[in-house]
């Protein structure tokens, strides 16, 4: 004959009051954030951690003491458009060197407006670029290729610049160098 099991009802346990505690615990604890961040979020930092400035490392061309050869100076710019860091390029180069170069544009020219189209950067400058340059045809060349070979080196998208003077294409800027038509940068400089 089978044997009758014994079953005997196991005794619950008392868990229930415990978990009952963690689970309102818990919910007054997200009931009380949300209203803390919703009264003082505006207060609380965006950033809690210190974020690194968004920047590059770019070459700007200047002359050498004898006015014969471009050298590189390195310099950081912040991120950004393409335009918006050609502008900033651009402004380093008019600032001059910070090392014993020799600044190629002169420093009271200004770039009035940054374009690409097509591989071609239009660069457009004020008047002072010619009419402040020192001339010669070495010092127009230095000045040209200072700022052909410091716009495609730093913008692989770039073939060719396009100086422009007050919006318009020009001859030369100062009587040598024809810069008519979009220039390729020059390595041998």
């Amino acid at each position: 004959m089978p044997k009758k099991q014994n079953k005997s009802p196991k005794p619950k346990k008392k868990n229930n009051g415990r978990w009952t505690s963690i689970i309102i615990i818990a919910v007054l604890t997200m009931i009380i954030g949300i209203y803390l961040l919703a009264k003082y979020s505006e207060k609380i930092p965006v950033t809690i951690v210190p974020q690194k400035a968004k920047t590059r490392t770019v070459s700007l061309y200047f002359s050498d003491d004898k006015n014969m050869k471009l050298n590189i100076e390195k310099r950081d710019i912040k991120k950004g458009a393409v335009a918006d860091e050609i502008k900033e390029v651009v402004a380093g180069l008019i600032k001059g060197p910070s090392e014993k170069l020799t600044p190629t544009v002169p420093e009271d020219a200004k770039l009035l407006n940054a374009a690409i189209k097509q591989g071609t950067a239009f660069l457009d400058f004020s008047p002072e670029i010619s009419s402040k340059h020192p001339g010669g045809s070495s010092a127009e060349i230095q000045t040209i290729y200072s700022i052909v070979n410091t716009i495609t080196s730093n913008f692989p998208e770039i073939k060719n610049v396009q100086i422009l003077i007050n919006g318009k294409k020009e001859k030369t800027l100062a009587g040598h160098i024809d810069i008519s038509f979009p220039i390729a940068a020059d390595k041998t400089k």
